[in-house]
C-alpha cells in the first residue's frame, strides 16, 4: 500500500476499471490499482471526480488537501471509525496525571535519544564542535527528565534539547545551504522548507493510522488536548522526526540532490518553498524512505517505516487499554 500524490496544477483524478487515473492537460499521466492506494494527497489546484471520491470513501482511503507549497488544509474521509471503548479510556487517561506524565516522559526521552542518535551519526562523517557539545548536553538533559517536577518543566527540557539539536544539525550540513535555527509558518530557507514539508507528510501518515484503529486524535499526553489540535498525532510523531524526516533532509542536502535553484526566492512573508518540479523529487525520496526497512524493536520483525508508524499506533492502544505498562516508543539504535 502506498500514497498517491497529485502535484500538477489543474490535474484531474478519476477512476475507471478499479484504477485511480490522473490526467493532466487531457493526457493520462498515471494509473494505479485502487487496492494499492492507502492515502491520496492533493497539492494545490487539483480536481477529483465524483466516482473517485465515492470509491475512496467506500474503501476508507483519506483524501488530503494541501496547498501547492505543502500547507495542510484538511481531509475528506469516512466518519464512524472511532471506537467508543477507546474513547472512554482516552478521556479517563487524559484526566490521570500519573498516566499522562509517564507517557509524556517516555515520548520526550525517545525524541531526545533519536535526535542525539542522528547527530552522532552525522558527526562521525563531518565532525563539528557544536554538534559534539550538543550531543553531550542532550545526554545530560535526558538523564534529568525524571527530575522535572511538572509537565511544563518536562516540556522545558524538550524545548532546550530542540534548540541545541537544531543548532548542531545546522553545523552538519554541507554545500551551499545554510541553516541556523528552526523556522515555521513560513519556513525562511530551503532546509526549513524541506523539514516543514516532511513533518506535514509525517503527521498526516500518523493521523491516518490513529483514525484507522479507532482512536480520537485530540487526546494526547505531552501535547495538551485542546480544540482544533490533534495532540495525539503530535505525540506519536515525535519519535519519528529525526529517524524519518531529519535524516532524509540531511541525506538530500549532503548528497547534493537539491540545488538552491530548486527553491523559490523569498516571498512577501519571507517564505521559501520547493519549486513545483522539485516537489515531485522530494516526494519520490520520501516514499522511498517510508518503504525502507528496519527491525521493529518490539516485534523483532523486519518491516518498512510506514508499517512502523502503524505498529506504534497499535502500541499506544495496548498502553491505553492496560495491555502493556507504558507506551514504548521506537528507539534508534546507536
Amino acid at each position: 500500500m502506498s500514497t498517491l500524490y497529485v502535484t500538477d496544477q489543474g490535474a484531474y483524478l478519476s477512476i475507471q476499471n478499479q484504477q485511480f487515473q490522473v490526467f493532466y492537460q487531457r493526457e493520462l499521466r498515471i494509473k494505479v490499482p485502487v487496492n494499492r492506494v492507502s492515502n491520496i494527497v492533493l497539492f494545490g489546484c487539483c480536481n477529483v471526480s465524483h466516482g473517485a471520491v465515492s470509491c475512496a470513501l467506500q474503501r476508507r482511503i483519506p483524501i488530503m488537501y494541501l496547498s501547492q507549497r505543502g500547507r495542510y488544509f484538511g481531509r475528506l474521509q469516512t466518519e464512524g471509525n472511532a471506537k467508543v471503548e477507546y474513547l472512554m479510556r482516552q478521556v479517563l487517561c487524559s484526566q490521570d496525571s500519573e498516566f499522562t506524565r509517564k507517557q509524556a516522559e517516555n515520548i520526550v526521552s525517545a525524541k531526545l535519544h533519536n535526535s542525539r542518535a542522528l547527530l552522532l551519526k552525522l558527526n562521525r562523517r563531518r565532525p563539528s564542535k557544536i554538534a559534539a557539545s550538543a550531543i553531550d548536553l542532550i545526554a545530560d538533559l535526558m538523564d534529568n527528565l525524571v527530575q522535572a517536577d511538572s509537565m511544563d518543566a518536562l516540556r522545558g527540557y524538550e524545548g532546550k534539547a530542540a534548540t541545541l539539536y537544531f543548532q548542531a544539525l545546522g553545523s552538519l550540513f554541507t554545500g551551499a545551504f545554510s541553516f541556523d535555527k528552526r523556522t515555521k509558518r513560513p519556513p525562511t530557507d530551503p532546509i526549513n522548507s524541506l523539514l516543514s514539508l516532511g513533518y506535514t507528510l509525517l503527521s498526516q501518515n500518523v493521523f491516518s493510522f490513529i483514525q484507522a484503529v479507532g482512536l480520537h486524535t485530540h487526546f494526547g499526553n505531552l501535547h495538551v488536548p485542546r480544540d482544533n489540535h490533534p495532540a495525539l498525532v503530535s505525540d506519536l510523531m515525535e519519535e519519528f522526526r529525526a529517524q524519518l524526516v531529519d535524516s532524509l533532509v540531511a541525506y538530500l542536502i549532503n548528497s547534493n540532490i537539491f540545488t538552491i535553484e530548486e527553491f523559490t526566492p523569498p516571498d512577501e512573508k519571507n517564505g521559501v518553498y520547493l519549486q513545483p518540479h522539485s516537489l515531485k523529487k522530494f516526494l519520490k525520496h520520501w516514499e522511498e524512505k517510508l518503504q525502507s526497512e528496519i527491525t521493529h524493536p518490539h516485534t523483532g520483525n523486519q518491516v518498512n517505516f510506514r508499517r512502523c508508524l502503524e505498529l506504534q499506533v497499535r502500541e499506544y492502544v495496548a498502553c491505553l487499554m492496560g495491555e502493556v505498562e507504558m507506551y514504548r516508543p521506537m528507539i534508534w539504535k546507536l
